[in-house]
């Protein structure tokens, strides 16, 4: 029973050629987000995994932030010209999605159950990037393409300019921005190093 989700796992990939439309209906995608969001997993069920779809105008707005703190002080050269492009490539896009840990929440558990302070942290970590494969899974099932971005990982600056832009709360850390569009062009091609130097069963 686990083939035709196994299946659906290995077609999720990272496609960087995205177009301005989507086949998918703003509902649907909201109904997407939403779910996978209420299903995901968190430590101690505290549901601190935030998401936030942009599409149209608010989707180029995101990236013209993106482009002006990841290109400010970058020299002409060949690394400023491939972030051109991918930053182009993105706001290039039917839209994006945000994903955010709420700090505020975090904390609240850590404060309630101090013996885990340590391990809260990673944690959080673990949920946001569970919420993010399991939304790009789904829309990858509808026939969308989509990339993982980490801009919010680069600049304080740039997400204090998210949180201000979009009035979101201050407690919400940025984890990854999820851009994505009616294919161009299928992904690129995937290799893979030996599963047995990736995988071991230790049988009792």
């Amino acid at each position: 029973m686990s083939d035709t989700y196994l299946t659906t796992i290995a077609a999720r990939r990272t496609n960087y050629a995205i177009t301005n439309k989507s086949s998918v209906p703003d509902e649907k995608i909201e109904a997407i987000v939403k779910a996978c969001v209420l299903h995901s997993p968190s430590s101690f069920n505290i549901q601190s995994g935030r998401a936030v779809i942009v599409t149209g105008a608010e989707n180029a707005k995101l990236w013209k932030l993106c482009s002006e703190s990841m290109l400010k002080g970058l020299e002409e050269g060949e690394r400023r010209t491939m972030v051109e492009g991918r930053l182009k490539a993105f706001s290039g896009g039917y839209g994006s999605i945000l994903f955010f840990e709420d700090q505020a929440v975090v904390d609240a558990i850590t404060v309630k159950m101090p013996m885990f302070a340590k391990q809260f942290p990673t944690w959080s970590t673990n949920s946001t990037g569970m919420l993010q494969v399991v939304v790009w899974t789904a829309l990858t099932l509808e026939g969308l393409g989509a990339s993982l971005q980490h801009n919010g990982a680069y600049s304080d600056e740039l997400v204090a300019d998210i949180l201000k832009t979009f009035s979101l709360p201050t407690t919400w850390t940025s984890t990854a921005i999820m851009p994505f569009g009616d294919p161009a062009a299928p992904p690129a091609e995937k290799t893979f190093g030996p599963i047995e130097e990736r995988v071991k069963f230790i049988k009792g």
